[in-house]
């Protein structure tokens, strides 16, 4: 088994790097290859069977089944963007959680979506299998361990156990300056270091912050604690309780620093006056860890979980996928500018789909010289239709002529240097043979910088678009379904749809509108697909014109004011000009809305501006921007 673990804090002094490496070391006992990586770059060339996403804040970044370990209480999603939260929680293909609480948060957010999702319970932040060693308690000291990367938590209790001699605090220095002579340093984030630090030292101090306690969520302490053969001191946690039982000592959570100081004291002199009594609680809790909570244990209770999940979610071939019949689906991809390199990419997307009555519409708007060769390297894996068009200056002639080509009942798009994940084509035909009233099915997208020197360690990818459908940010011109994403029906095809528009850009949006007048759509709640811009302005499209643009966009506002949509509901909203495309509202309705009503509405305008200040477009036209004021290209007033 591959597996590669996602760490948002890769190579930083944090909670995480330690817990990565403890991984590490349990799947190599297990005979499974586990690495730590800081980027989709590094995940995407280890090749892993599922990845682990070690926080809430790292969402799927990859075409690889990736898993949440859910380990931090829920108000953490709720005070962190809860926006961002929920939508990187939601791009999970599983769950690994840490509470019945979690689980329970978990079905709430995932409840309506038709999600494939499995939630793997007890999963927690704990560390790899270890010998019994008895510990040193002749003379016992007390360890904590900590990063404080919240701030100075505890700092009361830690300025009174800072006057015994039995003190030792371990982690970054500049979280502990406050300390005078309990401070020990920093030990190396290995794995190895800390358990052997706290079997020397005999006794370890397990702490929690309130939300953890109320969310039953237990954190690293109390498993590398008990896995050195040291003796606990805990706090009253409910699954330290339930879990441990007497097999660890014990502190009133809510009592004074003053008063839970003196009852540290008093256990640290019990242990010392009764150490067989102790050396006996050492031998019952590293026990119950062996049994029950190391990290090998847990990994392999994924194991079920990820076999089924794989087949259920079209990763693999397999199941109902084998014995389905399959619809014909065409896929329009528009060739003439890209390098072989990027048309590679494309194709090899489409011949790795699990799903496979797949016909590819080939819509050639300039001959390449390697064109013919790499069609002929693929023809043993998909099948072609070709299309000639003419290089007219329009997008949307190409566009055109692909749709008036489909004869499939389901069709899409793929832009020639994007690509789709195996499962893409499987996710979307399941949406709509399941549900005939939907006729638009999409999923949610990562969006990739490219560069000609990759740095691996760098995160080039992002969770662009994953939204539920929304027809008040289509128009106002906010558009959340990339133009890969999404499979829809033949027949909601008609003459306003196979007429070129004569589009420089826009095109795809031009037909999102279209549809969005004839059917209803649906979103799978999945990510299954992927779009790159470069770095450099070679190779991409056009998009950064702005008055190319600008015309684009009046023009479709223009064909859609004031037009029937009838399978979609508006909420009242207005656009930069005061003007939704479906709706309006005037200077008169504008002064008679009350002030909680105006408040409403700057907030839908604030979120439609940050929503497109985070897409990669808008980045990408800011840089150009930048480009043409260095070139000296820009007029005054610009």
């Amino acid at each position: 088994m591959k597996v590669a673990i996602h760490n948002e804090f890769f190579e930083t002094y944090c909670a995480e790097t330690e817990l990565a490496r403890r991984i590490c070391i349990a799947g190599a006992r297990l005979g499974w290859e586990i690495i730590e990586v800081g980027s989709s770059d590094a995940i995407k060339k280890f090749n892993p069977d599922f990845v682990l996403a070690l926080h809430f804040m790292t969402p799927k970044v990859t075409g690889f089944p990736t898993y949440g370990c859910m380990w931090n209480p829920t108000s953490f999603f709720e005070h962190w963007n809860p926006d961002r939260s929920r939508k990187n929680i939601l791009s999970y293909d599983g769950y690994l959680s840490s509470s019945p609480q979690i689980d329970i948060w978990l079905r709430d957010i995932l409840f309506g979506t038709d999600k494939k999702y499995f939630i793997c319970p007890g999963f927690y932040t704990s560390c790899h299998q270890t010998p019994y060693q008895a510990p040193q308690i002749e003379n016992p000291q007390l360890v904590y361990v900590g990063t404080n990367w919240d701030g100075n938590r505890y700092q009361e209790l830690f300025e009174r156990l800072d006057r015994e001699s039995y003190m030792q605090v371990y982690g970054p220095s500049e979280a502990w300056k406050y300390l005078r002579s309990s401070y020990k340093g920093l030990l190396p984030f290995d794995g190895e270091s800390l358990v052997s630090t706290l079997n020397t030292a005999g006794i370890g101090l397990c702490l929690h912050k309130q939300e953890h306690i109320d969310a039953a969520v237990p954190s690293m302490r109390i498993f590398e604690i008990v896995a050195a053969g040291a003796i606990a001191i805990c706090e009253e946690h409910p699954f330290i309780e339930r879990a441990f039982g007497d097999s660890v000592l014990y502190i009133e959570s809510n009592s004074s620093p003053k008063s839970q100081v003196l009852q540290i004291s008093k256990h640290v002199q019990w242990v010392k006056n009764n150490q067989q009594k102790a050396l006996e609680m050492s031998v019952q809790a590293h026990q119950i860890f062996t049994e029950k909570y190391s990290l090998e244990h847990l990994l392999l209770n994924i194991l079920p979980y990820h076999q089924k999940l794989i087949v259920e979610k079209g990763f693999i071939k397999g199941g109902d996928l084998t014995e389905q019949k399959e619809r014909l689906v065409e896929i329009i991809v528009r060739i003439g500018d890209r390098s072989e390199k990027l048309i590679r990419r494309c194709f090899d997307s489409l011949a790795s789909q699990t799903y496979k009555n797949i016909r590819v519409v080939l819509v050639i708007y300039k001959q390449l010289p390697h064109l013919n060769r790499i069609i002929e390297k693929y023809q043993d894996r998909l099948e072609f239709k070709i299309v000639n068009s003419e290089l007219t200056g329009f997008r949307s002639t190409q566009m055109t002529a692909g749709l008036n080509a489909i004869s499939a009942d389901y069709f899409g798009i793929l832009d020639d240097d994007d690509a789709i994940h195996p499962n893409h084509i499987y996710t979307l035909v399941n949406i709509l043979d399941r549900s005939p009233e939907i006729g638009f099915a999409y999923s949610g997208s990562i969006c990739n910088w490219e560069s000609d020197e990759p740095d691996s360690k760098l995160e080039n990818s992002e969770l662009a678009h994953f939204e539920p459908f929304n027809i008040n940010k289509l128009v106002n011109l906010d558009n959340f379904i990339v133009s890969n994403s999404f499979l829809t029906r033949q027949n909601l095809l008609d003459k306003n749809m196979l007429e070129d528009p004569k589009l420089e850009v826009v095109e795809d949006f031009f037909l999102l509108m279209n549809l969005c007048r004839k059917t209803r759509f649906s979103f799978s709640y999945e990510v299954t697909c992927e779009f790159y811009w470069r770095s450099s302005k070679q190779d991409n499209s056009t998009f950064m014109d702005n008055k190319i643009w600008k015309n684009s966009v009046d023009r479709i506002r223009n064909m859609f004011w004031n037009k029937d949509f009838p399978h979609v509901h508006f909420v009242k909203s207005v656009d930069r000009n005061d003007l939704a495309i479906g709706t309006s509202i005037t200077k008169e309705m504008l002064n008679s809305l009350s002030l909680e009503e105006l408040q409403v509405q700057l907030n839908n305008a604030l979120n439609i501006i940050e929503s497109m200040e985070s897409t990669k477009f808008w980045k990408l036209r800011k840089q150009w921007f930048k480009l043409k004021a260095a070139l000296g290209l820009v007029k005054p007033g610009e």
